[in-house]
């Protein structure tokens, strides 16, 4: 009986024990989950990631460079119209200034074969070329662009391919300005993200990316009244009804490599919270490209490393303005900026620098870009945050040619009336004192010229000789020395007698 009754206990005390164990341990998980949700992780943290039919791809953060998710990524590939992007790059950095946006481009007869955009003689200006290729995917437009900035194409490829060395890309090698197909030509979803991610920090071709549709003037030397061509965004983030949590503000381009299968590959751009993502598709179905590019925005939206850096809106220098009326503008962080460091590195490696750029010129408008905030890791180049004013700067006066602004016009027009004053008031008195010392001389010489005639006269009445000396008779004193003289020469001659 003793022993039946220990047994019972000892599985009593067991039973309790596992009953413990189980209520700790799920308690335990309990609060962990509840931890995991109190500091803020959104719940699409566990989210999986999506099915892609795209050859490759890759998904980069823009702000960053940090490659948050990728598949096949160093495959090499036709890079499709995407070259557009380094085109319009190339083209951008062989212009003098903005000016030459203006000028006009003639078709010849060998690109008026590239396709129906442009008829041979048509003129088109360098910055309606721009908004045909980066917003209509135009290949007419991007040789015409080829044209114009090298003395030929062959030169002008050699500088695309050049523009991939300073990148870093050792993966892409193009062999047109339009991205048409060739099999010397490829490149890869990780150097076509770079290459995305260089091109955006343009602010010509950031502005175009972002328009859903463009329309531009085409000029003939016999007709003088120009025709007009729209272009629809070739992105369909930008014209169709995807949805999303991102803001396809940005853009991107979509070009097909082969127009006898329907596949593409896509470039897009998207911005959230001041993050700014890059997908690339390489191969992709056109139908399935806006599909597989939003679910690679939103998947890679729970992976991306958000370090900030830089808040939205801080002031961080100042710019120089030539021929505004503010000459000296305060520059702002347009969003915030963002680092990502390897797990291996550390944040010491984190660097940054203002650059301004140096050739702006009034006016500019509130919002405009005027300078860059870069982050480097390492000593590398990895993100970017624009620069903007928060004011409109007028053309100012003369001066602001020399960087003077009107306050500052004002200002020294003010000291140089001041001073001006002060050299005419110290000019005054120095001849007031002349004119005093002169009064003074000319008081003397009078005064001297009164005192003589006063002598002259004195003399006249006491009849003095023309020599100054009175004609009186001898003193007292000389009469007396004459005496004695006299009375010494007679006794002289006494003693001689007596001798």
């Amino acid at each position: 009986m003793l022993k039946n009754s220990n047994t019972k206990r000892i599985r009593k005390q067991m039973v309790a024990i596992i009953s413990v164990m189980l209520i700790l341990v799920t308690t335990i998980g309990y609060i962990a989950h509840f931890e995991v949700y109190a500091e803020g992780t959104p719940q699409t943290a566990q989210k999986k990631a999506p099915i892609v039919t795209a050859s490759s791809y890759m998904v980069m953060s823009g702000s960053t460079s940090e490659k948050v998710t990728s598949k096949h990524a160093d495959r090499k590939m036709q890079p499709g119209k995407i070259t557009m992007l380094m085109t319009a790059m190339v083209v951008l950095d062989n212009m003098y200034d903005e000016s030459e946006l203006k000028n006009t481009v003639e078709t010849g007869r060998t690109i008026a074969e590239y396709g129906e955009t442009f008829k041979e003689g048509e003129y088109a200006s360098v910055g309606d070329l721009l908004n045909a290729m980066l917003v209509g995917g135009d290949v007419q437009a991007a040789e015409l662009l080829a044209k114009y900035s090298a003395s030929s194409r062959d030169i002008f490829v050699n500088e695309m391919n050049s523009k991939c060395m300073e990148l870093g890309l050792m993966d892409t090698l193009f062999t047109n300005a339009g991205g048409r197909y060739d099999i010397a030509s490829y490149s890869t979803a990780a150097d076509l993200a770079v290459i995305t991610q260089a091109a955006y920090r343009y602010q010509r071709i950031k502005d175009a990316l972002a328009k859903k549709s463009a329309t531009i003037a085409v000029a003939e030397k016999k007709k003088k009244k120009p025709r007009e061509i729209e272009f629809i965004s070739t992105n369909p983030l930008l014209t169709g009804n995807e949805k999303t949590a991102y803001q396809y503000i940005k853009g991107g381009i979509l070009g097909l490599v082969d127009e006898k299968v329907n596949s593409a590959q896509y470039a897009a751009i998207a911005t959230k919270d001041d993050m700014q993502m890059i997908v690339v598709l390489m191969d992709s179905a056109k139908e399935n490209a806006a599909r597989e590019a939003t679910s690679l925005f939103e998947y890679a939206d729970t992976k991306v490393t958000k370090n900030t850096i830089v808040k939205k809106g801080k002031l961080v220098g100042h710019a120089r303005v030539r021929g505004g009326a503010i000459t000296n503008v305060a520059a702002y962080t347009e969003t915030k900026g963002f680092a990502y460091v390897p797990p291996e590195g550390s944040d010491s490696l984190i660097q940054t620098q203002v650059a301004m750029y140096d050739d702006l010129t009034a006016p500019l408008s509130k919002g405009d870009k005027v300078g860059e905030f870069r982050i480097f890791v390492a000593d590398e180049l990895k993100g970017t945050v624009d620069l903007i004013i928060k004011e409109d700067i007028p053309l100012g006066w003369y001066p602001s040619r020399f960087y003077i602004s009107n306050v500052g016009t004002i200002v020294i027009g003010s000291i140089l009336v001041l001073l001006l004053l002060f050299l005419l008031r110290v000019g005054h008195v120095k001849r007031r004192r002349a004119k005093r010392r002169e009064a003074i001389r000319r008081a003397k010489i009078r005064e001297m010229a009164r005192m003589q005639l006063e002598i002259d006269e004195d003399r006249k009445r006491r009849d003095w000789d023309a020599t100054g000396y009175e004609a009186m008779p001898p003193r007292t004193t000389d009469i007396r020395k004459e005496a004695i003289n006299e009375e010494a020469k007679k006794s002289g001659k006494k003693s001689r007698r007596k001798k």
